[in-house]
């Protein structure tokens, strides 16, 4: 059905909104047909004790030979064709582990890298600081203020930086959504299409490079901030 509910990406309220079965609840979602993004209803999203648990989880050190080669492949397609050595990453959404495994792989191709995680590295020194590139990795669908904190991440690249994402694509109609993986992930919230972030980051002064399915996108700032 229509509603007046806006896209929470990109503010049209050209939305759909629609429900489908989460693991003990029904959950309603919004779908933009402007950008193609969507949002789980905040009144949907799980509580912040039970998100730190869900990422208490996850596997994150250097235990998991699967893991580190898939981070390995991003790292080889969508920062390092693109930085010199000793070039500043921010790992933003780092995760739990001491270290997290994505920074150790970061450092250890010889760039600096920062990390911050509002859980686990809530520290706030990388907000006055510019980076020649920003990882994203399976970060943006929990983002709860997607827009705001994307357009705030753009701020903090120097001139001619990269902004990497990994994220699944979200699928092209509702019927192919709700029995969709990805999104039975609880702290799941947004789900991206190229469109969506393609529409965000272009008039915020952002170049996609390159896009690679079915789950990674590639953005190099301006090299000159505008007049």
């Amino acid at each position: 059905m229509r509603g007046p509910r806006h896209c929470r990406l990109c503010k049209s309220a050209s939305t759909r909104s629609f429900a489908a079965e989460g693991k003990g609840a029904t959950k309603t979602y919004v779908r933009c047909e402007e950008c193609g993004f969507v949002g789980l209803l905040p009144r949907c999203f799980p509580n912040k004790k039970e998100e730190k648990a869900r990422y208490l989880l996850h596997t994150n050190d250097e235990k998991s030979k699967g893991y580190r080669e898939y981070l390995e492949r991003f790292l080889d397609q969508a920062l390092s064709p693109y930085l010199r050595p000793g070039s500043s990453v921010l790992d933003f959404g780092s995760g739990p582990a001491e270290p997290p495994l994505l920074p150790s792989l970061i450092r250890a191709r010889g760039y600096g890298c920062s990390i911050y995680d509002p859980y686990f590295a809530p520290g706030r020194v990388w907000r006055a600081r510019k980076f020649s590139a920003i990882a994203l990795h399976e970060v943006v669908e929990h983002l709860r203020r997607p827009r705001q904190s994307l357009l705030y991440l753009v701020a903090r690249l120097s001139p001619g930086g990269i902004l990497a994402i990994r994220t699944r694509f979200v699928p092209d109609t509702v019927d192919a959504f709700i029995p969709w993986w990805y999104r039975m992930d609880s702290t799941h919230l947004g789900f991206f299409s190229p469109e969506s972030l393609s529409r965000l980051f272009e008039p915020a002064g952002l170049k996609l490079l390159r896009s690679i399915e079915p789950d990674i996108m590639i953005f190099r700032a301006r090299k000159v901030s505008p007049q």
